[in-house]
């Protein structure tokens, strides 16, 4: 995997650690989303004077379009994961659920090139994820989750969004500059994010004052990690990035024990460490 989508990934995974950080926390997350989508929007809406919407393809908006329905049923389900459960639960199941699916699907039908070291690296991170995080005996930590078992669910439910538009966004940076198409399928999110909150009846003003400091906060982050890994795909194998991201996971078991006071397990611990040599061996594969 080249030098620089590793940095790409590992700087993609910060900032979606640190913006699940702040998400987890907010008690209006759907209206927050919401605000985050449309300041994304914004910070990125100068490449419109370098790339001229005019000149992206039907083909292209068709993907733009897969991408933001998939990506928005992402949020929604996140949500609703993050309400069940607590976020070094929700985060890791969600996050590694893809590396089944995407890594196969990638290899078989994209006809992508993966060494064995890079197998060896991807063993590793699907080992680290589900070997500590699926439900044991006890259902992952039941005292520290509300429903730990709807929280399981819905992020598997979430995993499998993720690798829905993962595959989309894989063929959409092949016909689309990556800042536009960035900026392009957060305008979609953020579109029917809105109808649906319309929908429910909860649409409402995302920048009230307690709202737009955490929406500016996660747009910021959201949209570096989007562009990290948009950024990665352009330039490596489509499994390798969806494999080595999960270094988030070990970020993010960190951060939810040492900073929310949740409950750390050898379980959880042992798999972050395969994970990060799951990462090693990625960076490694040639």
């Amino acid at each position: 995997m080249p030098l620089a989508a590793v940095l790409l990934v590992l700087a993609a995974a910060a900032c979606h650690t640190a913006w699940n950080l702040i998400f987890k926390s907010q008690p209006d997350r759907a209206g927050v989303s919401l605000g985050a989508l449309v300041i994304g929007v914004l910070l990125l809406s100068p490449v419109l004077f370098v790339y001229p919407v005019r000149e992206v393809s039907m083909e292209a908006w068709a993907l733009i379009i897969l991408s933001g329905i998939f990506e928005t049923a992402y949020v929604i389900l996140l949500t609703a994961a993050y309400h069940a459960g607590d976020l070094s639960l929700v985060y890791p199941i969600a996050r590694g659920t893809p590396a089944l699916v995407v890594v196969p699907v990638s290899i078989v039908l994209l006809g992508e090139p993966v060494t064995m070291t890079g197998l060896l690296g991807i063993a590793l991170v699907v080992g680290g994820v589900f070997g500590a995080h699926l439900p044991g005996r006890r259902l992952v930590d039941r005292s520290a989750a509300a429903d730990p078992a709807r929280a399981i669910v819905l992020a598997v439910l979430t995993g499998l969004t993720i690798s829905a538009y993962s595959l989309v966004n894989k063929l959409g940076v092949q016909r689309v500059p990556v800042p536009l198409y960035a900026m392009l399928v957060f305008a979609v999110d953020a579109l029917l994010l809105a109808i649906v909150l319309r929908a429910r009846g909860t649409l409402a003003w995302p920048f009230t004052r307690d709202r737009w400091k955490p929406a500016a906060a996660i747009g910021v982050l959201m949209m570096g990690a989007y562009l990290g890994v948009l950024g990665a795909m352009a330039v490596a194998p489509l499994a390798y990035v969806i494999a080595a991201r999960e270094v988030s996971i070990v970020f993010t078991t960190l951060a939810g024990v040492l900073l929310l006071g949740e409950r750390a397990t050898w379980r959880r611990l042992g798999g972050a460490a395969l994970i990060f040599g799951g990462l090693v061996a990625i960076a490694l594969s040639r």
